[in-house]
Formats: C-alpha cells, structure tokens, sequence
C-alpha cells in the first residue's frame, strides 16, 4: 500500500511535463518570504528526506497557511520553537527570542514514541520474537506471578494493567520501581496512560539485545536518521546507571522532526527500512480509542468531536510535541522554552532535571496561573488547510 508520501511522489512523476510549462513566482527564506494566496505549482519540489529550507509555494502550499499556524502555536507564550515539514522540507519555523534552530528542547512523554520504536526495531532484528511474546521472557522476575502472561504487545498499548504511578519520577531506581509496581486491571484490557509501564522498554531492550537502551536508540534509530547523537541529551534515573524511557530525550527541533519523517514515511528513510513498515503503521493506528503503540491518536475520540482530519502524535508534558500526518507528508513539531545546562549532565536529581514547568509555572507548589497553551483542536483544520494544493492532495 502506498503511502501519502508515495503516492504523492508517483503523482508528481506523470504530471511532470505539465508542470514544466506553468508560470511562477520565487519567494525568499522561510522567514521573509513574501505572502501568496496562491501556490505556484511549477516549483513544486520532489519530496526529500533533506530537511532542507524550502518556501511554501514550492511545496503546493502558501506562507498565508503557514503563517497562520505559527501564530496560532505562539498564542502560547511558554513555546520555545515550532518546525513545520511538508514532504520532508522545512516550510516554516519559528523560534522565542535568543533560541535558534541549534537549540536543545527536551522530550518528556514524546521519548515514549521513540525507544517505542526501538521495541519494533528489536522484534525486525530477532531479539524479541513477536508482539505477542510474554515479557516475562526478559522480565524474569514477573515468572510465577499475575504479570507473568503480559505481552510486549500490552506494553506498547498502555494495557498491561498498571496504573500510572507519578511517584515513580522521585524514586531512585525507576526500572525496580515498574517492575514492581502491581497492576490494578487485567492486561490487555482496559488503557490506562502510565509512566512505569513505558520504563519498562528499558530493561527489556537490555535483556533482549544486550545494548542499554540509550545505546540501542543512537545506533539503531539517531544515527541512521542523521541526528548527530554527540549533540543530544539522554537522561538517566537517580542511580545514574538506568536509560529512563518513558521521558529524557534532549535534541534540537530538527532531530525531532527526522523522527516524526521517518513515521511518516513508514519507517523509512533514504531507501533502508529503519522501522519495519507494518510496525509504524499500527503505531500510528488507534489500538484503543485513540492510542496507538506509545503514540496517541488525534481522532474524533481524542477531542470528543468530529475532528476534520485525524493526524498521530508524540505528546510531552507542558506542551512538548511531535505531529504527524503520514497521508500528507507533514510533520510539525512543537517544544516548550527549556531551562538545562548541559554541563549540569543527565542524571536525574532535585536540582537536575528537564525544567519546562518553570515558564508554563507548572512546577509543584508554583502558585498563580498556568500559562495556557494552544487551542490544539483549532490546529486541526489549519493543517488540512495547508494540505491544500492546485491539482489536489
């Protein structure tokens, strides 16, 4: 089955000759190019995996579509950077004063998706033998007890059973702490969001491929992608030794949105398959209401609406966000402003740690009001908008 992206592409192929002989006008940088209410479908580019700049008219787009979901992200005062790709150009970015496209964001809950998809490139390379493996295999402890028949498959949709224990962000060992954390519902049923459930992707990477998950993750999915994994943040738990994997990634917005391009174009990227294709895809498709395997999924469940179109995300507290709509080729990722030196390093403690609470005033015991974010249900039609294009999508 074609995607967006390929189909996209085939398209493009047969109706080149046409397009060569169609008028248009240039444009300058993402930043000051000028308005067109009209995209100018002679410059309409090949999709690439490049992330280079492009304008929005070269894309079938236009800057006034653009333009008006940059202003409605930054509605939100707390947002840090906002990077817009349609068929693997950036087409639109905007950063808060004094960061720039070189600055670090943090992840929290988006990690998820990522060491997620580790899971998947695990089962392709035959450490894990199937979705549907007991974790118990690697998860010796649980032999013998009532976690022993939950699957990896449960892991990955948040219906393992497990409640979502925050307390787990103050514990020193947090992959002690999810395995053993009892469960309150029968696996495979009920979905329930939980923190320690994603922390146990950390030792089953371990046990299973015998590389730590921070190391599974670069050389299995970072550098492959092309983010340059001496440029990232990887956080570990209180002890200093445990890859934390329910949240901890530190990468610029781009790096981010590799990820979110490499979902979009089903697990692909430059003609090697990172991620198996079947895996992406029931990662992107509700296997719940509106949950997939560690990605959730923007449907008419999710809003509790009709919703115009129905896109996948990588969501993190305080408004940290990866957007993909793989029909379209489009991704979007949002990052909140962010307080870490890292010189202080990745070890998680009081004094340490992702600090995005402090501009949303989120933080334990903050008084006053939060700063609100952006109405994400009104970014819904504002993306099929940008869709949009002379010859159809």
């Amino acid at each position: 089955m074609y995607t967006g992206y390929h189909r996209k592409a085939i398209v493009w192929i047969l109706f080149a000759a046409v397009l060569l002989g169609c008028g248009g006008g240039g444009g300058g940088d993402v930043v000051s190019n000028e308005q067109s209410s009209t995209p100018t479908i002679s410059q309409k580019l090949s999709p690439t995996w490049s992330l280079q700049r492009a304008t929005p008219p070269q894309l079938g787009s236009t800057q006034v579509d653009v333009d008006a979901i940059l202003n409605h992200i930054f509605e939100d005062q707390a947002v840090q950077s906002a990077t817009l790709l349609k068929e693997g150009y950036i087409i639109g970015e905007r950063f808060s004063s004094g960061i720039s496209a070189d600055s670090l964001g943090t992840s929290w809950s988006m990690a998820k998706s990522l060491y997620a998809a580790a899971i998947g490139v695990a089962i392709a390379d035959d450490w894990v033998l199937s979705l549907d493996q007991p974790a118990s295999d690697f998860l010796t402890e649980w032999i013998g007890t009532n976690k022993e028949a939950i699957t990896i498959r449960n892991i990955l949709e948040m219906r393992a059973g497990f409640p979502d224990d925050s307390t787990i962000y103050f514990a020193d060992d947090h992959t002690q702490f999810a395995l053993n954390l009892e469960k309150t519902t029968a696996a495979g049923t009920d979905f329930i969001y939980s923190n320690p459930t994603s922390q146990l992707f950390e030792p089953l990477l371990l046990r299973a491929t015998g590389l730590d998950a921070h190391s599974f993750l670069r050389q299995k999915i970072l550098r492959p992608i092309g983010i340059d994994t001496n440029l990232i943040g990887m956080w570990s738990d209180r002890t200093g030794g445990n890859p934390i994997t329910y949240f901890g990634l530190d990468m610029r917005p781009s790096d981010f949105a590799r990820f979110g391009l490499l979902f979009a174009r089903d697990g692909e990227w430059e003609g090697q398959q990172i991620v198996a294709r079947d895996y992406v895809t029931s990662s992107l498709q509700a296997q719940s209401a509106f949950y997939g395997f560690q990605w959730w999924v923007l449907n008419d469940s999710y809003f509790g609406k009709k919703t115009p179109i129905t896109v996948a995300a990588a969501l993190g507290w305080d408004g940290q966000k990866i957007y993909v709509w793989a029909d379209q080729d489009i991704v979007l990722v949002v990052q909140t402003k962010y307080q870490h030196n890292p010189n202080q390093g990745y070890t998680l403690s009081d004094t340490n740690f992702p600090d995005t609470c402090s501009v949303r005033n989120s933080c334990p015991g903050a008084s006053g009001a939060e700063e609100p974010s952006y109405n994400e249900f009104a970014l819904m039609p504002l993306l099929e908008r940008l869709a949009d294009e002379l010859l159809g999508s």
